[in-house]
C-alpha cells in the first residue's frame, strides 16, 4: 500500500492544508511576518539611506541595484529559515507520537513526503511573500529585463524548495531534531561555502604547461620605437573549464547569473553593474578557461577588452545548470525521505518510536 509512487492528490492536499495549520498554531506568524518585514526594510532602506546620503551615490544607481539587494536577504534568510522549517518535520512528529496515525491510514509513503515538503515549503515561501513589495519596486527599477527578474524570484523560491527537502531528508534519517537540524545546516553551509572552497582546492591541480606564441618587444634594433617579435614560450595555465561545475550549485552563483542573464546581451559594459553582474562574471570566466590563443603584434600594441568579452561568454548561461543540479540533490533528498516513511519499516534505529 504504502510502497507505490502514485501520488493521491487529495492525501497529499490534506497534508500540506495539516502542516501549514500546524505551523501556524504552533507559532505567532503574524508576529513573525512584521519582524521579518522590518528586518527586510531596514537591510533595504538602510542601503539607501548609505549609498544616497553617505556615499552620495544617485538614486538611480541605487534602484538598478535594488532588486540585488533585496533578493541577497531574501535569499540568506531563506537559507537559514527553509530547511529549518522541514528539519524537525519527521522526527519532532515520531517524537510527539502523532507520525505513526498518519502512517496508518491509507496512505503513500509518497503523499505523505511530498505532503510535508510542500507544506514546509509553502511555509518558507512566506518569507518571498513578506518581501514582495520591494521585490516588485526592484524588477521595475532593475537593469535585467522584468522576465529575469521574475525568473530570479522564481529560482529563489525553487531553491528554498530543494533546501527543504533536504532538511526532510535529515529529519527522516535522524532520531534527535536538533541533530536534523545540525546537519540540515551543515548540508546548506556545503552548498554554500563548501564547493567555492572545493573549487579553489582544486585549483591547483588544474594546472597545465602549455606552448604558446607570445609577443614580446625586441629593443635589438636601433629604433626609437621597439620592434615586435613572436617568441614560442612554455606557459603555465589552469583549465578551471574542467572544475567550474562546483560553483554552480552555490545559491548566491546560481541568482546572480540568473539575473545577469536578462542584460547579458548587451553591449554596454556598465551594464554588468552589481554584485550580481560580478558574481556572474567570475563564474563565467571560471567555465571559460584559460586563452590558449596565439598572441599577434598587432593585439599586443593595442590592448582591448578582448579577454574581458572572452571570459563574460558565459554570463547568464549557467543558472540552469546550477538550478538543475540544485534540484537533482533535493529530488534525492525527496526519495530518500520517501524510503525512510515506508511502511513497514523493516528497520528502525536506535531509539526510533513506532507510535
Amino acid at each position: 500500500m504504502n510502497r507505490t509512487p502514485a501520488l493521491n492528490r487529495n492525501a497529499v492536499a490534506v497534508l500540506v492544508g495539516l502542516e501549514v495549520r500546524q505551523r501556524i498554531r504552533s507559532t505567532r506568524w503574524q508576529a513573525t511576518a512584521a519582524i521579518l518585514f522590518a528586518l527586510i526594510s531596514v537591510m533595504v532602506l538602510g542601503s539607501l539611506y548609505l549609498t544616497v546620503t553617505v556615499a552620495d551615490v544617485t538614486y538611480a544607481d541605487w534602484a538598478s541595484n535594488l532588486l540585488d539587494i533585496t533578493l541577497a536577504v531574501v535569499l540568506f534568510l531563506g537559507l537559514a529559515a527553509a530547511p529549518t522549517l522541514s528539519a524537525t518535520a519527521i522526527n519532532g512528529d515520531r517524537r510527539d507520537a502523532t507520525l505513526a496515525l498518519v502512517q496508518a491510514t491509507p496512505i503513500s509513503s509518497w503523499d505523505l513526503a511530498v505532503g510535508k515538503l510542500l507544506g514546509s515549503w509553502l511555509s518558507a515561501l512566506a518569507l518571498i511573500g513578506v518581501a514582495l513589495p520591494y521585490l516588485l519596486w526592484g524588477i521595475a527599477s532593475s537593469s535585467t529585463s522584468i522576465l529575469f527578474g521574475v525568473l530570479a524570484v522564481l529560482v529563489t523560491a525553487l531553491i528554498m524548495l530543494a533546501y527543504c527537502a533536504i532538511g526532510l531528508a535529515f529529519s527522516s534519517l535522524t532520531t534527535r531534531p536538533a541533530a536534523s537540524a545540525m546537519l540540515t545546516q551543515a548540508m546548506v553551509l556545503l552548498l554554500l561555502l563548501g564547493l567555492p572552497i572545493a573549487f579553489g582546492f582544486t585549483y591547483p591541480l588544474t594546472s597545465r604547461t602549455h606552448q604558446v606564441t607570445v609577443a614580446e618587444r625586441d629593443y635589438s634594433v636601433d629604433s626609437s620605437v621597439p620592434g615586435c617579435v613572436l617568441v614560442e614560450k612554455d606557459k603555465r595555465f589552469n583549465h578551471t573549464e574542467y572544475t567550474w561545475w562546483m560553483l554552480a550549485p552555490n545559491p548566491v552563483l546560481l541568482v546572480s547569473d540568473t539575473l545577469a542573464a536578462g542584460i547579458a546581451g548587451s553591449s554596454d559594459d556598465d551594464d554588468f553593474h552589481g554584485a550580481s553582474g560580478f558574481f556572474a562574471f567570475l563564474q563565467s570566466a571560471a567555465r571559460t578557461g584559460p586563452d590558449l590563443s596565439p598572441q599577434t603584434c598587432e593585439s599586443s600594441l593595442t590592448p582591448g577588452p578582448s579577454s574581458d568579452d572572452r571570459a563574460a561568454r558565459h554570463i547568464g548561461d549557467s543558472w540552469y545548470i546550477g538550478l538543475i543540479l540544485t534540484l537533482g540533490v533535493g529530488a534525492a533528498a525527496l526519495i530518500v525521505t520517501a524510503r525512510r516513511l515506508r511502511v513497514p519499516a523493516h528497520k528502525l534505529g536506535r531509539g526510533v518510536r513506532v507510535a
